[in-house]
């Protein structure tokens, strides 16, 4: 098959977006004004030099962060970029950088738990938005994200980069075009959290607004650095990441990895249940993060017929296995997202970016053209360039559906708590209901005070209710 014709028969078998690499040539010669909302460490080290290598065609117009040690570095460091004098414009509500008339484009680049508060507005505000995994922190802030970007047809990318990885692209092409046969089985690997952090609490810097901060979480959760991001390194891994309600670690952190490359290779909406096992992490002695530690979870796909098993004890990737007992193993390999992420070490024993259980079902053309940071955002840029919301490599339903399935086992892992042998949850993928009040109680929007999407899609003429069930 010629790729034009895998893609459409591919796309037309599985009733979901199959969109493989490759960056078009930019036409035009439009520029694309883009604010930063957040500057943070991935802000820092994949956002923002992405746009700022790609001068032809963007420019960083504003930034914007509750931290202005933050904001202020992120703003100097582009204005040295351009070198011609410009003034890139600082903020701290995000509300005024999406009612800017001069910003075409925003890249939200937050915690988790911010995600859907800020994409609402963006979306409402007609802004083409970039939108860093996990989706959202709920199933229904998804929903109604997902819903949104639909309704007002906006070019929307989620940071789910490893759909423009050439290894993951190429595992994917190889599993839906049948090189293994129906898929049986998926490991998922995905790692664990280390504990930590301290619970003491601090005082607030003054260049930090640390209330605003925890906007639809509770507001009387004490300050301290361990909860929020270091105040000396700005590309440190932050603590939220492992702190429940602001992060639900592992699951939907690298989860939104790799549960959706999972997912795009069985080409799949979602599951139809899951079940499994964890632990915790200690908090014991003043200890801060209480996300999960060990995790064994079983996603049943096609009616039972494919088990999605994500475990700590899987190497970190994806391995698809077939009925015959072949298989497709990718992962990121020695491939660094940021300059601070830790060295691998490839361990005895463990496979390559891609690999494969004989030659005949090896993925072929794989080779890496550029950095799939890069081609990420070059893509969303390209699209926006087309105002094509078609053209992006994960839109806005595809990050929900893949988050949502994340999220699902976050769900498992919290109604098995204390339990030893687990728990099970039915799933209906079509209506996202577990089908039982309590469970799906799990999955509400967050809220605290104005920081309410009821708030913000009011502020537009909408009804949050209404934008849920489309």
């Amino acid at each position: 098959m010629q790729r034009r014709e895998f893609i459409k028969a591919s796309a037309a078998a599985f009733g979901v977006p199959l969109v493989f690499g490759g960056c078009g040539t930019f036409r035009g010669n439009s520029r694309i004004n883009v604010a930063v909302i957040g500057c943070g460490r991935i802000s820092t080290e994949f956002e923002v030099p992405c746009v700022l290598a790609r001068q032809d065609v963007a420019r960083i117009v504003a930034v914007c962060d509750l931290d202005m040690k933050r904001a202020s570095a992120t703003a100097e460091r582009v204005a040295r970029a351009y070198s011609d004098g410009t003034t890139v414009r600082i903020y701290r509500d995000y509300k005024e950088v999406c009612a800017l008339k001069d910003v075409d484009a925003v890249m939200i680049c937050l915690p988790d738990f911010w995600h859907a508060l800020v994409a609402a507005t963006a979306i409402c505000s007609r802004k083409a938005v970039w939108l860093q995994k996990p989706f959202a922190q709920t199933i229904r802030e998804g929903r109604i994200l997902a819903n949104l970007a639909k309704r007002y047809g906006t070019v929307f990318q989620v940071g789910s980069q490893q759909r423009s990885w050439s290894q993951f692209q190429a595992a994917v092409k190889a599993v839906r075009s049948g090189a293994l046969g129906g898929i049986r089985r998926v490991e998922v690997g995905l790692g664990i959290d280390p504990p930590g952090g301290s619970a003491v609490p601090e005082k607030a810097p003054p260049t930090f607004d640390y209330q605003t901060w925890l906007g639809p979480t509770d507001h009387s959760a004490p300050y301290c650095e361990s909860r929020c991001h270091s105040q000396t390194d700005q590309t440190a891994r932050p603590g939220w990441i492992e702190l429940m309600p602001y992060g639900w670690g592992m699951i939907t952190n690298w989860g939104a990895h790799h549960l959706d490359i999972a997912r795009w290779g069985l080409g799949a909406v979602g599951p139809e249940s899951v079940s499994g096992t964890c632990t915790w992490l200690d908090t014991n002695g003043g200890k801060l993060w209480n996300v999960h530690e060990h995790y064994d979870l079983h996603f049943s796909f096609n009616g039972g017929m494919t088990d999605v098993h994500v475990s700590d004890k899987f190497q970190n990737g994806v391995k698809f296995i077939g009925e015959s007992g072949d298989w497709i193993f990718c992962t990121r390999g020695a491939f660094k997202v940021t300059p601070t992420d830790p060295d691998p070490v490839l361990k005895p024993g463990e496979l390559g970016p891609l690999e494969a259980s004989r030659p005949e079902v090896m993925p072929k053309m794989w080779a890496m053209k550029k950095s799939c940071l890069q081609a990420h955002v070059d893509n969303w840029l390209e699209a926006i360039l087309a105002d094509d919301p078609t053209r992006t490599a994960t839109n806005a339903e595809e990050g929900h559906r893949s988050t949502a399935l994340s999220s699902l086992g976050m769900m498992c892992m919290e109604l098995g708590r204390g339990r030893k042998d687990g728990f099970s949850l039915s799933w209906d993928a079509r209506r996202e209901t577990t089908g039982i009040a309590d469970h799906d109680a799990l999955m509400k929007p967050f809220a605290s005070g104005r920081f309410d999407l009821k708030v913000n899609l009011a502020e537009f003429g909408l009804d949050c209710d209404s934008v849920l069930k489309g």
